[in-house]
């Protein structure tokens, strides 16, 4: 039997305050959670079998998502027995180390118009650090860092992303490579250009990468900038 209609879920957010303000925090409770929006496709015939995907988060629905000009796969996720969030399932749950987490969290479209019955409309929303029991904002713990445009990728319990600094009202912004390490809760920078972020393409920055322990940022154009794995520029 066809599913004529979408069986929604409201988002429901609630962030508990810290000493410091500006580091939004989210205790994944009863009371305190992130509420998928969307609990079915339309036109879904199927209901997945729920499956772990780690020892702490379990998939219970995936289905396709666009937003205009970017698109994926979402994913539902439960954590001990709560939904938890919508994320890109593409980029996943990345491991940092025990009980510490990154993925990227979908939200609803302000743009229902986009959905078709083989896709959901939403949006990329925040990239969070799963903190034991606690989410933070990554943007709000490392420098620079812009949920649309950094790229980021764990490495060596590290996060590596592109940090974007707007120069001024025209749009044009300084390009780094940034290494943020939770650890520590320090980041490192290192300048490789000044440009125009002219686009809509959230993969417009490719993911940094490892190859034999050098750490790569491709910036197009001949700039492949490499760096050892503490971080010291080869070019």
């Amino acid at each position: 039997m066809k599913i004529t209609s979408y069986i929604l879920c409201l988002l429901v957010l609630c962030s508990c305050k810290s000493k410091n303000k500006s580091v939004l925090k989210d205790t994944i409770s009863n009371n305190s959670i992130t509420i998928s929006n969307t609990l079915k496709k339309a036109s879904r015939n199927v209901t997945i079998t729920p499956y772990k995907l780690n020892e702490d988060y379990t998939v219970i629905d995936t289905g396709e998502y666009s937003n205009g000009p970017m698109g994926g796969s979402y994913a539902i996720i439960k954590r001990n027995g709560i939904v938890a969030d919508t994320i890109d399932r593409g980029f996943g749950i990345k491991p940092i180390s025990k009980g510490f987490y990154l993925y990227c969290v979908l939200n609803r479209s302000n743009d229902p118009e986009g959905e078709s019955e083989h896709a959901l409309s939403l949006d990329i929303g925040r990239y969070l650090m799963i903190i034991n029991n606690s989410k933070v904002a990554l943007k709000n713990l490392s420098e620079k860092f812009d949920d649309y445009f950094s790229s980021p990728e764990v490495i060596n319990h590290k996060i590596y992303y592109w940090q974007i600094n707007p120069k001024d009202s025209t749009g044009k912004v300084g390009i780094s490579a940034a290494e943020y390490d939770p650890a520590k809760k320090t980041t490192k920078s290192h300048f490789i250009m000044d440009g125009v972020l002219d686009t809509d393409d959230s993969d417009y920055f490719p993911l940094p990468y490892t190859k034999n322990d050098t750490i790569y940022f491709d910036a197009g154009k001949d700039k492949l900038m490499k760096f050892s794995k503490d971080f010291k520029s080869y070019n």
